[in-house]
């Protein structure tokens, strides 16, 4: 039967790892952050965002609710997503997504959800 290396796990604050502290990162990660749930409703035709702030997610699906969307970044929305069209990033920053209108005056909703990380 092979037998581990021993490893000292040093955190970045200098302390070095309990038993306990690994099992304890080791649980976060597979279950780890909390649910992210918003939706957004256009007031105009301009793009928006759903946070103005770093906003990091995991396993995030967007789905668009009404009135078709065009999704992309801040210079540009080029992706189009119909109603009842969903998009999906295992990870993203959502401060960097950007959506509008598709059909200027037809303010689309939009729902998401994803894991904070």
């Amino acid at each position: 039967m092979a037998r581990g290396i021993p490893v000292r796990i040093i955190s970045a604050s200098g302390d070095e790892a309990t038993d306990g502290t690994v099992k304890a990162v080791k649980n976060l990660d597979q279950f780890g952050g909390v649910v992210y749930e918003n939706e957004n409703t256009a007031s105009a035709d301009t793009a928006r965002r759903f946070e103005t702030s770093a906003k990091k997610l995991r396993d995030v699906v967007i789905r668009v609710a009404t009135n078709n969307q065009l999704f992309g970044n801040a210079a540009n929305q080029r992706y189009p997503v119909n109603v009842g069209e969903t998009v999906s990033f295992s990870k993203v920053n959502v401060s960097t997504l950007y959506f509008k209108n598709a059909t200027a005056g037809q303010n689309g909703t939009v729902n998401i959800i994803g894991v904070e990380e």
